[in-house]
């Protein structure tokens, strides 16, 4: 089930808050729990039934495999628990996003036959994943101990952030969970959960799904793009990403703020970064966090010396780009900003003396190129239009009128221009000049007769818009 659909905005939400507050005075905090997680699981499955046996299998396999790194009183089982755990969830995600992607290229370098298979990806399953991974490991440091089932199948499936983060570890939510005065409806915490999520919402349906329509356009055939077609078509897709990514995680900490759970940063103005490192710093920050404590701190971090830590460094990027999806774009991707991560750690002292505007300028137009590979189909695609953008045969603005093609409806082409040109323009403007993004404002959040009205007409615009919403880019990864 997507945020941004009638049937989750105006059925689904409603019947889960109501019931879930209704019944908070009339049944004990388990009894609402396993309500929340039975919607939580029509939440996931409601598309696609069969994606329940696998999350539900994962749940068990992980918490049988915590409780035995808990329970065991020798060091060597304990061990051989924990790793068993640990190759559980990797060889799961491996054989569901992987497999394919191996068989294909073995195909390819030792011109073998294997037969591909269908395999659908499991909606969420890196987010998951992930999630379980990290709270293995920590059980196994004992930084903390394994909740009840009815805590973990919670921890794991609560729907606000089951399919596309922020990935949350145990020790985020669980002592919310089990706080009892949680369970019970709060006007302020709901108000401002709301407020945020009406911005998310916005962000999603208004904002990222029109640049969608530039994006598609241009990624369809970069090799008719024209030099500012070219620039425009990477922009509108910098842009999108950001607005559908933040608008989705956003619409995430608002729901779970309705039910008085507090979730993680997952963005804060990314864009406005000096550089790679400040950059993964605000962008996807529970991302961040994970690759963290799952590939630098067990490959040992900065402690073995400037050579190591520079493979350390370059290692986490390398597996990011591998975990955003099975495909050499991604790979590239990944490589590319752990090259530009290691040459910052090498030169970050240099670099300091750049002035600030300089450094968010190319830093923003690393960021922006790289994403032509993160949205190409594949790196032939990618080449070409990145050759368009930086090494044109000629420069030319011609067909960017096409950017706005649209099946349904026919514009005059001195329209379309506006209207390509306004998109990345004001989308620019959103991102550049506000000096507090979302969060802020969800920090400070009052309520007054005039956020009232503005998140009412937010609400009304991004409702108008639910027709043509399209699936978050992030479900793909």
């Amino acid at each position: 089930m997507i945020f941004s659909t009638y049937i989750f905005t105006f059925v689904f939400l409603p019947i889960v808050l109501i019931l879930y507050f209704g019944m908070s005075r009339y049944v004990s905090r388990k009894t609402q729990h396993l309500f929340l997680i039975l919607a939580s699981l029509v939440f996931y499955g409601y598309n696609n039934i069969s994606y329940l046996g696998l999350i539900l299998v994962s749940i068990a396999a992980n918490y049988i495999s915590a409780m035995g790194v808990q329970q065991a009183t020798d060091p060597k089982r304990k061990k051989i628990v924990f790793i068993i755990g640990i190759l559980f969830n990797v060889c799961l995600l491996g054989y569901y996003k992987y497999y394919n992607f191996f068989i294909e290229n073995i195909n390819i370098v030792f011109d073998t036959h294997f037969v591909l298979k269908h395999i659908i990806l499991p909606l969420g399953i890196s987010f998951f994943t992930f999630q379980q991974i990290a709270f293995l490991i920590s059980v196994n440091k004992k930084e903390q101990t394994v909740p009840g089932i009815v805590d973990y199948l919670l921890f794991i499936t609560f729907f606000p952030q089951l399919v596309a983060g922020p990935i949350v570890f145990s020790q985020d939510v669980m002592y919310q969970y089990q706080n009892d005065k949680n369970r019970f409806f709060d006007i302020n915490n709901f108000s401002q959960g709301l407020f945020i999520f009406i911005i998310g919402l916005f962000k999603k349906a208004v904002i990222a799904d029109t640049l969608n329509i530039l994006v598609s356009n241009s990624f369809f055939d970069p090799a008719s793009l024209s030099f500012g077609g070219a620039w425009l078509g990477s922009l509108a897709y910098t842009f999108q990403i950001f607005f559908d990514f933040s608008g989705y995680s956003d619409m995430a900490i608002g729901l779970a703020k309705m039910m008085n759970i507090n979730l993680p940063v997952n963005f804060y103005s990314p864009y406005k970064s000096k550089s790679i490192t400040e950059f993964w710093k605000r962008w996807h920050i529970t991302l961040g966090r994970s690759l963290f404590v799952l590939i630098y701190i067990p490959l040992g971090g900065n402690r073995k010396g400037l050579a190591r830590t520079c493979f350390n460094l370059f290692a986490v990027f390398f597996v990011s780009g591998l975990w955003h999806g099975a495909a050499w774009t991604f790979i590239i991707w990944g490589v590319m900003h752990g090259i530009v991560r290691v040459f910052e750690k090498l030169c970050d002292k240099k670099l300091d003396k750049i002035p600030s505007l300089i450094r968010i300028f190319f830093t923003f137009l690393f960021v922006n190129s790289a994403w032509v590979l993160f949205r190409a189909h594949d790196m032939t695609e990618a080449l070409i239009m990145l050759k368009t953008m930086y090494l044109p045969e000629h420069i030319s603005f011609e067909g960017i009128s096409h950017l706005a093609f649209n099946t349904n409806l026919s514009y005059p082409s001195l329209m379309n221009i506006v209207f390509v040109v306004g998109c990345v323009l004001i989308s620019a403007i959103l991102v550049f000049i506000p000096s507090k993004n979302s969060i802020d404002l969800y920090n400070e959040f009052k309520p007054k007769p005039i956020v009232a009205v503005t998140m009412a007409i937010l609400f009304t615009l991004a409702t108008v818009h639910f027709s043509k919403v399209g699936a978050f880019i992030y479900f793909n990864f």
